[in-house]
């Protein structure tokens, strides 16, 4: 009997696993202004830590007077007030890097990434006030390493465990029911 619970505590661990780390926002409603669907940027150089993939940029009449350069149509942009690029380390590196996210917010002003005596390129700063992921992406990816050793050992090991009684149990109650008849 006390088996029966170890089991059912496993399964709920299995599935806890598998749940989403936020639910995913499937729609492709990218037409407000502010509303964009972005990707981490990949590059060794300086640049910026946001790529716009759908969405456009509204600026205010402020911002556009002071940096006249600034296009509504930029691709590059940095991300204020958005926790999977603040602090980036070994732990929520993949987490930042594979997904895309929606973010909803509004543009603040514009940050330097290169400066030289000729020139300085400024891309957009966008204060995110909101964000959602555009992805599944489990759990279990964000576990701390102890934690996702003993995730991987119950699929490895208590899984195959749990279906194989689960069987027989089935079988016994099978035949029982076969020999009442």
């Amino acid at each position: 009997m006390k088996l029966k619970y170890i089991w059912i505590i496993s399964a709920l661990i299995l599935g806890y696993g598998l749940l989403p780390v936020t639910l995913p926002d499937y729609s492709n409603n990218f037409d407000n202004p502010n509303t964009l669907l972005v990707g981490r940027q990949e590059c060794g150089c300086p640049c910026a830590e946001g790529f716009i993939k759908k969405g456009h940029l509204k600026f205010t009449e402020n911002i556009k007077k002071q940096f006249p350069t600034l296009s509504e149509n930029d691709k590059e942009i940095t991300l204020v007030n958005f926790s999977p690029y603040n602090n980036i380390n070994n732990r929520n590196f993949d987490f930042a890097n594979s997904n895309t996210f929606k973010v909803i917010g509004q543009v603040i002003g514009v940050d330097t990434i290169l400066c030289d005596p000729s020139n300085c390129e400024v891309v957009p700063k966008f204060w995110v006030s909101s964000w959602k992921l555009t992805s599944y992406y489990p759990r279990f990816w964000k576990f701390n390493p102890p934690i996702s050793l003993t995730y991987v050992c119950l699929w490895i090991i208590g899984l195959p465990i749990l279906i194989i009684n689960t069987f027989n149990s089935w079988k016994k109650k099978v035949k029982k029911d076969n020999n009442e008849i």
